[in-house]
């Protein structure tokens, strides 16, 4: 099947790829293969060598090749035909390029990324999408990517010269989007995966009843239905509680690592839950100023339960 795990794992096992340079290149060209011998700063890798043999109007070598990087990670992954179909169309190793593809097929998201995305960065000297890599986890408020042209210093590098994985804030203000490939989805792990999200959202409206019940007497029907009746029993909860409110804070845990914003599950409302709680509040409320208070009052406790 032509799933994200596929290109997801190709991609990883070229971490610490290093390009080369020019003389290394033309003293040997084999050289291109190593993960770390010949190392230089002139764009010469094996995946632009690869993809320009492949396609020469198109992908140029060498060249500036985070994209190429891309495109060769879905080329080795699902073979020519089908990576261009996965890539909205076609091979480009210029990154607007590339993202107007997805926006063409309508597979462009500003927001919510998934594992196999195609994350796309604006180059902040000329406010244009200038750098792109692929995400391979998005947990606790941050996107996880692999890329090329790179290196593991923080933030966006463009031109690093090797293969690194990174991390950004799903808030980070140079994140221009994603390019979502049209993956194959199995149709019985979907329907499981499915039911048990289901299951496990229904558990923990439950619990959420259960500490309203237990701690603020809301007299709530422990049902696993999110309504208007348990957001109005919703309290707000800040790090000046601290643990004194320890179920509903534990519920509230829960459902910020339920979102992607992990933190630990234990009752207390303490800095890094505070930090969860902030990043909610920018995400998704989108808060121009985030004060890590969680109330209905802001919306943050309907938007928590998709109301």
């Amino acid at each position: 099947m032509n799933n994200a795990e596929k290109v997801i794992a190709i991609a990883l096992a070229e971490e610490g790829y290093l390009e080369k340079s020019k003389s290394a290149y033309l003293k040997d060209k084999k050289v291109l293969d190593s993960k770390v011998n010949g190392a230089g700063s002139e764009n010469y890798t094996k995946y632009g060598r690869d993809m320009n043999e492949l396609y020469p109007a198109v992908m140029n070598f060498p060249a500036p090749w985070c994209d190429c990087f891309v495109d060769w990670c879905f080329y080795k992954a699902y073979g020519i035909a089908n990576a261009k179909a996965l890539l909205a169309g076609d091979f480009d190793d210029l990154t607007s390029s590339s993202a107007q593809l997805y926006k063409n097929k309508n597979a462009w998201h500003t927001s919510n990324p998934q594992p196999g995305d195609q994350i796309f960065f604006i180059d902040s000297a000329t406010s244009r999408i200038g750098h792109t890599g692929l995400v391979y986890k998005v947990s606790g408020g941050y996107v996880y990517t692999i890329e090329g042209n790179t290196s593991n210093a923080s933030g966006v590098v463009r031109n690093g010269g090797c293969v690194s994985k990174k991390s950004y804030s799903l808030s980070y203000r140079y994140i221009a989007g994603y390019g979502r490939p049209k993956y194959d989805v199995d149709p019985n792990a979907a329907a499981a995966a499915e039911a048990a999200d289901k299951a496990r959202w229904q558990q923990l409206v439950m619990d959420l009843q259960k500490a309203l019940n237990a701690e603020f007497d809301a007299n709530l029907q422990v049902n696993g239905i999110a309504d208007s009746k348990l957001l109005a029993a919703t309290p707000t909860l800040n790090a000046r509680i601290r643990s004194t409110r320890p179920k509903s804070v534990k519920a509230l845990q829960a459902f910020l690592t339920y979102w992607g914003y992990k933190c630990l599950v234990d009752g207390d409302f303490y800095t890094a839950t505070e930090k969860m709680v902030k990043s909610f509040q920018r995400d998704i409320v989108k808060l121009a100023n985030p004060d890590g208070e969680f109330t209905a009052q802001k919306k943050s406790w309907k938007l928590l339960l998709k109301l």
